[in-house]
């Protein structure tokens, strides 16, 4: 009963046709304000009394980088990844936050600013946005904490961000398989699948929101929604919104490994999702 179920839900998320079915039914529409709603209700963090001060405080447009970390409880492994974005940056302006729900090791990194919302009821895609609203320089790279740096060619990425709104980086796993990095939402008689990196047509693309390497400006003026958590399209809704309108590349100066093996991966694992993939693959 299991495997049939799976086996539906998967027809659902990865056939172009069936997508299609259900966008035209208004399916996601439908699904996305009632999630909005039940979120606006039960999961509405209210930043403008929590946290006054620090919106009052920051949300300036310096020339720099703004690396902003979200994460749900400080651990003890963010400490190395902080200490080489530290040594990336050294000799630029910057700064380091980390947005987290709880701090309930009372975990304290130097030259970090913290900021420790201390409650469950806060959507990904309000944090996000408050990553942007609470961040002082004109660049930000707004990522996960189970993401880490494996190359990043810093002044070649400046060149690139000067030109663009977004930059997204190649993504691998522990046991060195791409992860979902470049990644199509809706390819015309395909759908959701990996996006070849010697493919030029850019028009269907889904900007996952896991690491994102973005211009301040452009960010204020798209915000996620503050409505949508995590795992309910935060990301796929956001790109859905500016993809018409954004600037970016697909750059080859960042590779980035996520902690986990491909096989933890329900996306990579799907058999309709690999199909889909390999197709686009062999047309490219």
């Amino acid at each position: 009963m299991l495997m049939i179920k799976k086996k539906i839900i998967s027809f659902f998320t990865y056939n172009y046709f069936a997508q299609k079915f259900l966008y035209y039914t208004l399916f996601f529409e439908i699904r996305k304000t009632l999630i909005k709603i039940i979120n606006f209700f039960f999961n509405n963090y209210n930043e403008n009394f929590c946290l006054k001060d620090e919106l009052k405080n920051s949300n300036k447009d310096k020339k720099g980088w703004s690396i902003i970390f979200l994460t749900y409880n400080i651990n003890d492994n963010l400490k190395s990844k902080i200490k080489k974005y530290k040594k990336i940056f050294k000799l630029k302006n910057y700064e380091i936050i980390i947005l987290t729900n709880f701090n309930k090791n009372n975990i304290l990194i130097k030259g970090v600013r913290l900021i420790n919302f201390n409650s469950k009821k806060i959507t990904l895609g309000k944090k996000r946005n408050l990553a942007v609203k609470l961040s002082n320089y004109s660049n930000l790279i707004i990522t996960l904490d189970y993401f880490v740096i494996d190359k990043f060619k810093l002044k070649n990425i400046e060149r690139e961000i000067l030109k663009n709104d977004l930059l997204i980086p190649k993504i691998k796993t522990l046991d060195k398989k791409r992860y979902l990095d470049w990644l199509f939402l809706d390819y015309p008689g395909i759908g959701k699948s990996l996006c070849p990196y010697n493919l030029k047509d850019k028009r269907y693309m889904y900007f996952h929101g896991s690491y994102m390497i973005a211009k301040k400006k452009f960010m204020k003026k798209n915000l996620f929604s503050n409505y949508l958590d995590h795992q309910q399209g935060e990301d796929v809704d956001w790109s859905l919104k500016v993809r018409k309108k954004i600037k970016f590349k697909l750059s080859k100066n960042i590779d980035i490994i996520i902690e986990r093996f491909s096989y933890e991966s329900e996306v990579l694992s799907d058999k309709n999702f690999f199909k889909n993939s390999k197709t686009l693959l062999k047309n490219a």
